[in-house]
């Protein structure tokens, strides 16, 4: 069954403009090199006369200068740790406290905007594709549907970085060797059939329902990269 047939909000490429970006989230599954992305991306926008300020997790978050999401302090970690712990017994009320979280997000991100902002993944957004990932009867509610357009209302343009697999692989595993690897490292790596599952759907909510241009982060290179980003966002327009 098609996207459509399931109700869902379908990939609208033609309707993609290369606007000037007053806010650009970055999307992507563990290890797939977002924030080497984000630093090309800054760079890039950078050429066209934008300055974009770096935050990390959610639209209103403060300024992040961290240039890896490696450095993870133990609060996180604790909160990873103890969300994987508990998913189980929350799941059931997972879309509904997530639906909140973006509205949330988006209000205070509207009360507080004051310059063009980049966000390196979205907490909502990831947690959402772990629930899709793991629930396989999951079905994108109407309420849900809606708070994802009103991310995408708020004039968000959204790129979805792609990494084959087993670059993944490895780069979790050198994550392991200098101990910076985190736990949703650790339990995708575990789990690699619940993993393609998670990322497959973080990719469905990035291309359905966000509309996102697609970055490859793999053998190609920081040309290829900086080839789709000139496709996105040519300089020299405004």
């Amino acid at each position: 069954m098609s996207h459509a047939e399931r109700g869902e909000i379908p990939d609208r490429t033609k309707e993609r403009t290369a606007q000037r970006p007053n806010l650009v989230l970055i999307l992507g599954t563990d290890a797939s090199g977002k924030d080497h992305v984000a630093r090309l991306v800054m760079a890039h926008l950078q050429k066209t006369g934008v300055f974009v300020e770096k935050r990390r997790g959610w639209l209103s978050a403060p300024t992040c200068a961290a240039e890896s999401s490696e450095h993870k302090g133990p609060v996180r970690l604790f909160a990873e740790r103890l969300f994987l712990r508990i998913y189980p017994l929350i799941a059931w009320a997972l879309p509904t406290a997530l639906t909140l979280c973006i509205l949330a997000d988006v209000l205070t991100y509207r009360l507080l905007r004051r310059k063009p902002v980049m966000v390196v993944s979205h907490t909502a957004l990831r947690l959402l594709a772990f629930h899709m990932g793991h629930d396989e009867s999951f079905r994108m509610p109407a309420f849900l549907r809606e708070a994802l357009a009103s991310l995408r209302g708020q004039g968000l343009q959204t790129l979805f970085v792609t990494t084959e697999r087993d670059i993944r692989i490895r780069r979790i595993d050198d994550r392991i060797r200098r101990d910076k690897v985190d736990h949703f490292d650790l339990y995708m790596a575990r789990r690699p059939r619940h993993g393609e599952r998670v990322t497959d759907a973080l990719e469905r909510i990035a291309m359905d329902f966000l509309h996102a241009h697609t970055v490859r982060n793999d053998a190609h290179g920081d040309e290829h990269i900086a080839a789709s980003l000139h496709e996105i966002w040519p300089v020299g327009r405004s």
